[in-house]
């Protein structure tokens, strides 16, 4: 017969394991984030070759009732074309249009949608004003690409919209 004794120090043994290897997933996570900006790369390789949510009959599982909104303030998106092709580097100009409240540039959110979408917002942050972003020479490898930005105003009024395009 087993007693909590006997089995108490291996299960704490296995939570101290599994604790530790979490913090190094999420450490070597962080590491691959802060090394991308030292490449220059806007979406890394690896991170583009990622599942795509159009390889899922149906789309993304997660995606369940998300729809655009424009309720915060106007999102343009004048490069790259939505639905377009450009070459790298790939110049990105997006304004945004106050509606109702000044454009809070803290609330900016960019996402690229893949079957687990991942955030890149960081990256940008340096482009980002409260009139849009603006990037001259964006490194993005080649690929169809889906980007969702989500912006809001100083009520909180959210606007979400994505673009997609493909680099040759």
């Amino acid at each position: 017969m087993t007693t909590w004794k006997e089995t108490g120090p291996l299960s704490t043994r296995i939570g101290i394991a599994g604790a530790l290897l979490v913090l190094l997933l999420l450490c070597w996570g962080r590491a691959e984030a802060v090394s991308s900006l030292q490449d220059g790369w806007l979406i890394t390789p690896e991170e583009a070759a990622s599942a795509s949510v159009a390889a899922l009959p149906g789309g993304a599982p997660f995606e369940v009732g998300r729809q655009d909104s424009n309720l915060g303030p106007t999102i343009e998106i004048l490069k790259p074309n939505d639905g377009g092709k450009a070459s790298g580097p790939v110049e990105i100009q997006i304004n945004f249009v106050p509606k109702t409240g000044a454009v809070d540039v803290s609330s900016l959110k960019v996402t690229v949608v893949k079957l687990f979408p991942f955030d890149i917002t960081d990256r940008l942050r340096d482009y980002a004003t409260a009139e849009g972003i603006q990037i001259k020479e964006a490194k993005i490898p080649a690929g169809k690409h889906i980007v969702r930005i989500s912006v809001a105003d100083a009520q909180g009024a959210r606007s979400i919209k994505e673009i997609e395009f493909e680099v040759l």
